[in-house]
């Protein structure tokens, strides 16, 4: 069995085994063993969640996790957040002071396990805006500010090694991220990852990948299978640990307080 056979399959185990534990769907729904990818309903966020049927399907393509297609879209004020290891949170203009309740559920949330992906998505560059207000929220979440990942970071080697991220921009070099222990709880990055993944109602892309064309979309999406993969798997060479991670979560332990914590910029 390849290498990369073999960390799909351990961390196909691990979403089972994390599935029991988050849940993989809003609480109304019937229980499933499939993995289905949540985005937040923000204020200046992004409208809805269809660049995530993409990335859905080139998960289930290139890798044996088994992911639902559709994407549910939630409030961060709503529980149901705590059924999803992964949040994904795209913008492009300023946004509003979220609720306390909102920060609390976050803050719980990603400090047990759970990870927000922050997108910028800006069109032709990364929007300051959600950049300066999304920066003064997440402090609000936790007292430590965003550090560079470094190019090291088994995130960016979790199934594909890549060099750096991409997605429909290269503007940055790096990504970002807090770091809650050893796991990243929040992972930031300014190259606006879904614009490269959405199709057009008529099955194409439905945006041009600036400034390296298809060959940087084909690094946008094994970007994205890399954050699936470090998100149910942390690192696949301490694989056992997630697991134990994952059985510690209660869904209604008291919120913890923030704490600082080591920067990002560590592998």
């Amino acid at each position: 069995m390849s290498r990369s056979n073999c960390i799909a399959w351990m961390c196909l185990t691990v979403v089972v085994a994390a599935s029991q534990l988050f849940g993989t769907a809003a609480a109304a729904e019937p229980p499933s063993s499939a993995l289905r990818m949540a985005w937040l309903r923000m204020p200046g966020g992004a409208e809805s969640g269809s660049e995530l049927a993409s990335w859905a399907q080139e998960i289930r393509i290139r890798t044996s996790i088994d992911m639902l297609p559709s994407a549910i879209g939630l409030r961060p004020e709503d529980p149901a957040i705590f059924h999803f290891p992964l949040l994904y949170w795209g913008g492009d203009r300023a946004v509003p002071r979220l609720s306390d309740q909102a920060i609390l559920h976050l803050r719980q949330h990603l400090s047990t396990g759970g990870t927000l992906l922050v997108d910028n998505t800006g069109r032709t560059e990364p929007s300051h805006a959600f950049d300066q207000s999304m920066r003064r929220e997440l402090a609000r979440v936790f007292p430590q500010s965003l550090q560079r990942i470094a190019s090291s970071h088994v995130v960016l080697r979790s199934f594909y090694r890549l060099e750096r991220p991409m997605g429909r921009r290269a503007d940055a070099h790096d990504l970002e991220g807090v770091r809650v222990g050893s796991h990243l709880a929040v992972i930031y990055t300014r190259n606006d990852l879904a614009g490269a993944l959405a199709r057009s109602p008529m099955g194409g892309y439905a945006l041009a990948v600036v400034p390296g064309g298809e060959t940087q979309r084909e690094q946008a999406f094994r970007l994205a299978v890399n954050l699936v993969m470090y998100v149910l798997c942390l690192d696949y060479k301490d694989d056992h640990t997630h697991v134990m991670h994952l059985l510690r979560y209660r869904r209604g332990s008291r919120v913890p307080e923030p704490a600082a914590t080591q920067g990002a910029d560590e592998p």
